[in-house]
């Protein structure tokens, strides 16, 4: 058996179900150029889905991971402009940031995707990407997840 003999289905499932983590990660690790393609078969499944980027280092980077998650989810349809799915939208992005906590995002600049997925009253965002790391030829990988489930306003 050969990797390519797989799909994203064979990936995002366990025990028969779309597990929405496993969604949200698929989404922030496509390659580019089949972001629309993802992103349009998730929304046929059932799902709502959004994918984003981010840029920066530092504090700036984990602002604008949270304020351009906000605004692809909103804007996407993903959530409700209200208070309480933006609550769930920034408890779901600070879980996911976890991974930038250390002192190497703080020196090093990083380019993040973001993938953004709700079920019902569910939601899951996820990040990957790479940050330099400074005097060396090579990007450190790193990634993150939060999930939060009945916590939508569920419409």
């Amino acid at each position: 058996m050969k990797i390519s003999d797989f799909t994203v289905e064979d990936i995002i499932k366990l025990n028969n179900k779309k597990e929405l983590g496993k969604v949200a990660i698929a989404l922030s690790m496509v390659d580019d150029k089949h972001d629309d393609t993802i992103v349009k078969a998730f929304i046929n499944e059932g799902f709502k889905v959004v994918i984003t980027r981010a840029g920066g280092k530092g504090e700036a980077l984990k602002n604008k991971v949270l304020r351009n998650t906000l605004g692809a989810a909103v804007k996407g349809g993903v959530i409700d402009d209200g208070i309480q799915d933006r609550r769930v939208l920034t408890r779901c992005v600070e879980r996911a940031l976890v991974g930038l906590n250390g002192p190497m995002s703080s020196i090093s600049g990083a380019g993040i995707k973001i993938g953004i997925v709700k079920e019902d009253a569910h939601l899951a965002v996820a990040i990957h990407g790479k940050i330099g790391i400074p005097g060396l030829d090579i990007d450190h990988e790193i990634s993150g997840l939060g999930v939060h489930y009945y916590g939508l306003v569920n419409n």
